[in-house]
């Protein structure tokens, strides 16, 4: 049965990836919940990048959230996407982002901070 109000979007297709990304200090976040992700390692203070199983399509958008045991310890943080790789022949694609604290300077998330995205791509090219 379908669904009384279908998702409608401008692009035919989109698939969106759920991600929960739990946070260790100077270390890769661990994937609480990404189906087709491979890993997310991290390659610099509060830098990090998103490894797929296999080629998720043409980007078209990211949604984020940040959560914690002590919500206060994420006061002032913010995350920000780099560039989609598509995948090659002989590469899985990426997806960087890096994370910055209220100082305005990198940070990695510690342990009990945890990283929410959406990340929506499209089957189909332009």
């Amino acid at each position: 049965m379908a669904a009384p109000h279908p998702k409608r979007a401008n692009r035919s297709h989109v698939v969106d990836y759920h991600l929960r990304l739990l946070g260790l200090v100077s270390s890769d976040l661990i994937i609480e919940e990404g189906s087709g992700v491979k890993s997310v390692a991290r390659t610099g203070t509060g830098a990090y990048t998103i490894t797929f199983q296999h080629d998720p399509g043409l980007f078209v958008n990211w949604n984020t959230g940040l959560g914690a045991v002590t919500l206060a310890d994420l006061k002032g943080y913010t995350i920000c996407r780099g560039v989609h790789v598509p995948a090659t022949s002989t590469a899985s694609a990426t997806l960087a982002f890096a994370v910055f604290n209220s100082a305005f300077a990198a940070a990695d998330l510690i342990a009990a901070q945890y990283i929410d995205l959406t990340l929506s791509f499209s089957e189909h090219g332009f």
